[in-house]
């Protein structure tokens, strides 16, 4: 799948930081990992965990290490 271009030719942002706070608005339960916000939003993993890390830098959501490299992503 050939990603969209802006008129810049930048490639235009896929996954936004919006999209991702509302996977946790419509979560049943809102602790999240960035593996199942990545198959919500059919992402990537990486993608999804640099979005979930700048929403945690923001303080939009909380970050709790909850095992040797386990990570979730708790909305505040």
């Amino acid at each position: 799948m050939e990603r969209e271009r802006d008129d810049s030719g930048q490639y235009t942002e896929q996954v936004t930081l919006d999209s991702v706070m509302s996977v946790f608005e419509n979560a049943d339960l809102p602790v999240l990992t960035a593996t199942e916000v990545a198959e919500k939003l059919d992402c990537s993993r990486p993608s999804a965990y640099n979005k979930l890390e700048k929403l945690a830098d923001r303080e939009d959501l909380q970050k709790k290490k909850v095992g040797a490299r386990a990570v979730v992503y708790i909305l505040l």
